[in-house]
C-alpha cells in the first residue's frame, strides 16, 4: 500500500523550534527524536524539509544570527565611535545571553562547550561565524583608527581577539547561571581599559 504524502507543516515554525532545541542542548544532544517533537513533524518530513539534521542545523545557524543572535553586531556597525560600538555590542550580548524567554547564553556557543564541532556540518557553521564575527569587530576598530581614534591597543587583530574572548566568557557564564546585571558589571570592567581619550582628531 503506497504511503500518504507527509502531512504539511509551518517551516518557519518548525525551523523556529528546532533553533530552540540546538540553543537548549547544542548538536549532539539535540537528537532527531527530540528535534521531531518540538517542531510537531515527523522524521521523514523533517528530511524531506531540510535533507538531514545537518541541514537542520544550518539552517537554524542562518535563523540565529538573522534574529535574535545577529543583533550585537547589527548594533556594533551603528555606533557613532569605535568605543561606543564595542560597548553597544557587549552590552547587546550580555542582554542576549540573559534573555527573559528562552535558553541562556549563545547557541553557537553552547554547540563548542558541547563538543559537538566534529561534526562537518556544525564545524563549518562554527568556523564561518567565528570568522565573521571577528571581522565585524576588526572593521569597526579600523574604521575607528581612521577616524583618528584611540584604542586600548595598536593591534586592532589582538583586540578584536580580545573582545571577542570577553564575549564568549559572558555566554559561558550566562549558561552557568549568572545574571543580567553580572554580565553588565564584566562590561563596565571592559570598558574601563578604555582610554578616556577624543574620539576624532
Amino acid at each position: 500500500m503506497p504511503r500518504g504524502r507527509p502531512r504539511e507543516f509551518d517551516r518557519d515554525q518548525a525551523l523556529r523550534r528546532a533553533l530552540v532545541v540546538f540553543w537548549e542542548r547544542g548538536y549532539q544532544g539535540a537528537s532527531v527524536a527530540a528535534l521531531t517533537e518540538a517542531m510537531g513533524i515527523s522524521p521523514p518530513s523533517l528530511y524531506a524539509a531540510f535533507g538531514s539534521k545537518g541541514g537542520l542545523f544550518r539552517e537554524a545557524t542562518a535563523l540565529y544570527l538573522a534574529d535574535d543572535g545577529g543583533e550585537p553586531s547589527r548594533v556594533l556597525a551603528a555606533g557613532a565611535t569605535a568605543r561606543s560600538s564595542v560597548e553597544a555590542l557587549l552590552r547587546a550580548e550580555a542582554d542576549l545571553f540573559t534573555r527573559d524567554e528562552g535558553p541562556s547564553g549563545c547557541m553557537l556557543t553552547r554547540v563548542v562547550s558541547t563538543g559537538d564541532e566534529d561534526d562537518p556540518d556544525v564545524k563549518a557553521c562554527i568556523d564561518d561565524s567565528v570568522t565573521q564575527r571577528l571581522r565585524d569587530i576588526e572593521e569597526r576598530l579600523e574604521r575607528g583608527v581612521a577616524d583618528g581614534e584611540s584604542l586600548p591597543c595598536d593591534e586592532v587583530c589582538a583586540l578584536a581577539e580580545y573582545l571577542d574572548t570577553v564575549v564568549q566568557g559572558m555566554a559561558v557564564r550566562a549558561m552557568e547561571g549568572a545574571s543580567r546585571s553580572s554580565l553588565h558589571r564584566i562590561v563596565d570592567m571592559t570598558m574601563r581599559t578604555w582610554p578616556a581619550l577624543p574620539s576624532a582628531r
